[in-house]
């Protein structure tokens, strides 16, 4: 099977929040307690990811010409090609976070997750969430159990303007910079995001109507933290520990207390 990836089309996007939905239905998460205006005093709702929410339609008021216009995006892990969670699970010799290269997708085995952690801390959009319910780390699965069985996932299948499209990477490229043209043609101002992020891009790529500086919790330019070799290299001497998220929770700590004394 090839590579695959999604495109995200947000100009197509009306908010619907289909896709929202549907990525609560296949997987079976729970409703969470929300308020319909929330602390920004817009209509996003809920204010935010968590381990029961892997996908969240974000809104932005953007003001132009004395009013105000909307802009959206579809936030979830992006399953990059060169995941930086995979790197820091300090699982071994089999990963917690398991990356299916083949396919492009990033996913939790809850079976070996210890939930300590490290995958939030050294994603650079801090996108895994941490279940204390279960101890276990949580985020988008890009629906491996439908893919891998020819299926779309459940957000693809259930957008009702195409804003989302699934296929093989390459030609979900080829689609960007092609909605890019469009965009451009219509007079906006549209980047990709996701193609060259990270130096080797992402699987889920965003079209983007409007500039980054439209969308301010998007990071510019996204970074691993350069503390990952550093929490390698004292998780090393544990090796034949067992560990726990405690422990992991120590030596990560430890790395941030390192860094605070070098910025002093």
């Amino acid at each position: 099977m090839a590579e695959k990836g999604i495109l995200f089309d947000m100009d197509k996007c009306i908010a619907c929040r289909a896709c929202q939905v549907a990525c609560k239905q296949w997987n079976e998460l729970p409703a969470e307690k929300t308020t319909f205006f929330a602390a920004t005093g817009g209509y996003q709702n809920p204010i935010g990811l968590s381990p029961k929410t892997y996908t969240l339609v974000k809104f932005y008021e953007v003001p132009k010409a004395d009013k105000l216009r909307w802009l959206f995006r579809v936030q979830r892990c992006l399953h990059c090609v060169d995941p930086a969670c995979v790197k820091a699970c300090p699982v071994e010799p089999v990963k917690a976070m398991t990356h299916v290269k083949e396919l492009g997708i990033v996913y939790v085995n809850q079976d070996l997750c210890i939930g300590c952690g490290a995958c939030h801390e050294y994603c650079p959009w801090n996108i895994p969430q941490i279940d204390d319910t279960i101890g276990k780390s949580t985020k988008c699965t890009f629906c491996v159990d439908r893919v891998t069985n020819g299926l779309k996932p459940a957000c693809a299948k259930a957008c009702p303007t195409g804003a989302i499209t699934f296929g093989d990477y390459a030609k979900v490229l080829d689609m960007a910079r092609k909605a890019k043209d469009r965009l451009a043609q219509k007079g906006r101002n549209p980047v990709i995001y996701g193609e060259k992020e990270l130096n080797t891009g992402t699987h889920k790529i965003y079209v983007l109507p409007e500039p980054l500086d439209f969308y301010p919790d998007l990071p510019k330019s996204p970074k691993v933290s350069e503390d990952l070799g550093l929490f390698r290299e004292l998780l090393r001497p544990l090796g034949k520990l067992t560990l726990t998220a405690s422990l992991v929770g120590l030596v990560i700590a430890k790395v941030r207390q390192s860094k605070e004394k070098q910025e002093v």
